[in-house]
């Protein structure tokens, strides 16, 4: 049976890069983790179908991260699992986040960044992405896509993800206006509406129902 909910929980605005344009406002000084009690509250017991996306700040950095895993899987509830990540820390997790996808049983996605900033960071990231989908792509039920953010000058990155043939994995959009980026020429941000209910949560459990901006400008108060 298809979920008809799906929940979005910043786990934590600590982040291991500190992006211009984050629209979570998360940086390395931050320090709000979302508590395994509030995630629990958040999850629920009941047996409604809902998919998860984990999000940040950096998702791998929260200690609990493993526990809230294996508490969905325990649910039998969860049909779908997402992790957006910017990809630092994915090689040391990916082994375990593959075994946990073979015995949960629960499809698992990762969502992995490519901008102009972890470009800079790192000059291999295009390769490094491609080596990591050819690795992957023939383990069932767990998949690596591109989560791309382009300025309008970032053509070039289109370009290399042709090249390094993960163009087809990737989602790639322009850069939003919200968070750190103020600049008005670009849109404000939107979710893709391909479920009926969408929940988003800040990084200490606070609900914004749908409303991304809410939340952005909330995460900015926060420690």
């Amino acid at each position: 049976m298809k979920a008809k909910k799906r929940i979005y929980l910043n786990l934590t605005n600590k982040c291991n890069v500190k992006c211009d344009f984050c629209c979570m406002f998360s940086e390395p000084r931050k320090t709000t983790f979302l508590s395994f009690n509030r995630f629990k509250e958040i999850i629920g017991v009941n047996s409604d179908l809902f998919e998860l996306q984990l999000e940040g700040g950096e998702p791998f950095l929260h200690p609990d991260f493993y526990t809230f895993l294996e508490y969905v899987n325990n649910l039998k509830s969860c049909t779908k699992i997402t992790i957006s990540s910017n990809g630092i820390l994915l090689n040391k997790h990916l082994q375990r986040l593959v075994y946990f996808s073979g015995v949960s049983k629960i499809p698992l996605t990762i969502k992995r960044s490519i901008n102009y900033y972890l470009f800079n960071i790192d000059n291999d990231i295009f390769k490094t992405c491609s080596d990591l989908h050819i690795a992957i792509k023939n383990i069932k039920d767990f998949k690596i896509e591109f989560n791309v953010r382009l300025r309008k000058e970032d053509g070039w990155i289109t370009e290399k993800l042709k090249e390094y043939n993960i163009f087809d994995q990737s989602s790639v959009y322009d850069l939003q206006n919200y968070g750190r980026m103020e600049d008005t020429s670009y849109v404000k941000p939107f979710i893709v509406r391909n479920i009926d209910e969408f929940f988003v949560y800040a990084s200490d459990g606070t609900c914004f129902n749908d409303n991304l901006v809410e939340r952005s400008e909330y995460e900015k108060t926060l420690n």
